[in-house]
């Protein structure tokens, strides 16, 4: 098995990228093959240094409409022009 810096290396990726980078590629990489969302390393740090800037979502709600049928309009008739 391949490890991760061999198979960079051999996609033709810069190693003087920037961390960054290289963590989103990689987080690309486990996301495409298996469908899991994994956090990086810059990302935790910046969930920790700025805890008030996460967002809470709620639970998601179903949504209802009260829709009112009404009659419909007559239709103008129209006169044949001679």
């Amino acid at each position: 098995m391949k490890k991760i810096d061999q198979l960079m290396a051999e996609l033709g990726f810069n190693k003087n990228a920037p961390d960054s980078v290289k963590e989103a590629f990689i987080k690309h990489l486990i996301k495409a093959s298996t469908g899991v969302n994994v956090v990086t390393p810059s990302e935790k740090k910046e969930m920790a240094a700025n805890p008030e800037r996460i967002v809470q979502f709620k639970a998601p709600q179903q949504l209802s409409f009260d829709f009112v049928e009404e009659s419909p309009r007559p239709k103008p008739s129209k006169k044949a022009v001679s």
